[in-house]
């Protein structure tokens, strides 16, 4: 199973958060290979730059296409989950790709789950060592069961 690793990496939490589950897909016994964008910024080309930017940014379009399955860490800083973490789940869910997201922080109380992307995913974890044992050739399904969002009413907006 090849994997894209979609995940915010602009801080240290956050970077210490990817390495621990790219760490978990490399003991995996069903992953074949990550891809993991954090290890691919193409550091020779000026950051920002226009052809850095078109560099990076095809590069994970090719890998999301490549893959079998995209796994997602699913990250706020403040309100905001990283835009895109979020694109990335949208254009793998597009192609049909297996989607999980993988998730560290309380749902309940600092990081709620969006429905586009609860019911996009196809399973849920948020143990490190569900990440490093969950059968990618199996696909077991996982649903995510803390949905707690509720709209608010027009007349409120």
């Amino acid at each position: 199973m090849k994997i894209y690793l979609a995940s915010p990496f602009f801080d240290k939490e956050q970077v210490e958060r990817v390495k621990r589950v790219e760490a978990a897909l490399e003991k995996n016994p069903t992953v074949e290979e990550v891809f993991s964008p954090r290890l691919q910024q193409d550091d020779h080309l000026e950051h920002g730059s226009d052809e850095w930017r078109e560099t990076i940014y095809n590069n994970d379009i090719k890998h999301v296409e490549w893959c079998d399955a995209v796994v997602a860490v699913h990250d706020y800083v403040g309100e905001h989950v990283d835009p895109g973490t979020a694109f990335e789940i949208g254009y793998g869910k597009a192609l049909d790709k297996f989607i999980v997201l993988y998730q560290e922080k309380d749902p309940i109380k600092e990081a709620p789950v969006n429905l586009m992307l609860t019911d996009s995913l196809d399973a849920y974890l948020q143990n490190i060592e569900d990440l490093a044992t969950y059968d990618f050739n199996e696909k077991t399904p996982i649903r995510y069961e803390n949905y707690t969002h509720a709209p608010v009413a027009k007349d409120e907006a």
